[in-house]
């Protein structure tokens, strides 16, 4: 089976996941792919809270190209939410009747990210899955069992989902953002074991909930991925906007722990 490594939300720091990648062996000093037929996913949120957030979107589709189709990208809310402001910014986003737009500022929406934003990327994101498999592992952006409102499989949640996108619709894009938005819900046995038996595999890596709120600890110390549920769940969210200096994890099979490849430190 291919080595498959993931990479948490990056928010807009495009040259720290240029730099994990270089030092993970799957980028050259170059930035051009050497992974091999290694597979790497980002785990969605791209975009805001950062400097670059459509620089990192570039380097990611630049990269999937020159693998091949090896890297791929899940849909994070704010992929979501900054298609929502670019085709119905003006539109209320929920029952409290603010727009998309004055959500999307109030959550780390990066204005240069929207005038860099083009057609080309749109369509990109359209084209983003919002849940993946890889052997034994559910590949997801946040922690919650609310996919399943989308379908019973993979495939079926992913055309759900890209249907709704593509529909343009607000209340569409509010419905999805109410999911990818959601949160702490695979604490629950309960809601793992849905998701598993739904849409197969035995464990789960996502991020959105960055590890430091979790552990209440500072971004700056977080270096590794949190387990949790006996080990079923990985949450690999490194809070790269709050100062956390960033992992790239491998993802093995069976027992075996991931491992990880930290940040260099000066």
């Amino acid at each position: 089976m291919r080595p498959v490594f993931v990479v948490g939300d990056v928010h807009g720091h495009r040259d720290v996941l240029a730099s994990l990648l270089r030092d993970a062996g799957l980028v050259g000093r170059d930035e051009r792919w050497t992974g091999g037929d290694a597979a790497l996913w980002l785990l969605g949120d791209l975009v805001d809270r950062g400097p670059d957030g459509i620089g990192a979107i570039d380097l990611v589709r630049r990269l999937e190209r020159e693998s091949d189709g090896s890297v791929g990208s899940l849909l994070g809310n704010h992929e979501v939410l900054l298609l929502a402001v670019h085709l119905a910014g003006a539109e209320g986003a929920g029952p409290t009747g603010a727009t998309f737009e004055e959500v999307w500022l109030a959550n780390g929406g990066v204005r240069s990210d929207r005038a860099a934003l083009t057609d080309a990327h749109v369509d990109w994101v359209l084209s983003r899955r919002a849940v993946a498999r890889e052997g034994e592992w559910l590949l997801l952006h946040a922690d919650t069992d609310a996919y399943l409102h989308y379908g019973r499989s993979v495939d079926e949640v992913n055309a759900r989902i890209a249907s709704a996108l593509a529909s343009g619709a607000p209340t569409a894009f509010g419905q999805l953002l109410d999911v990818l938005s959601d949160r702490f819900r695979l604490s629950s046995p309960t809601a793992v074991d849905r998701l598993l038996a739904t849409f197969g595999g035995s464990r789960i890596v996502h991020g959105h909930t960055p590890i430091a709120s979790v552990v209440g600890r500072d971004p700056g110390e977080i270096r590794a991925p949190l387990a949790s549920a006996d080990g079923r769940v990985l949450n690999v969210d490194h809070c790269l906007f709050g100062g956390g200096p960033g992992f790239v994890t491998r993802l093995e099979t069976g027992s075996a722990a991931p491992q990880v490849t930290p940040a260099r430190t000066a």
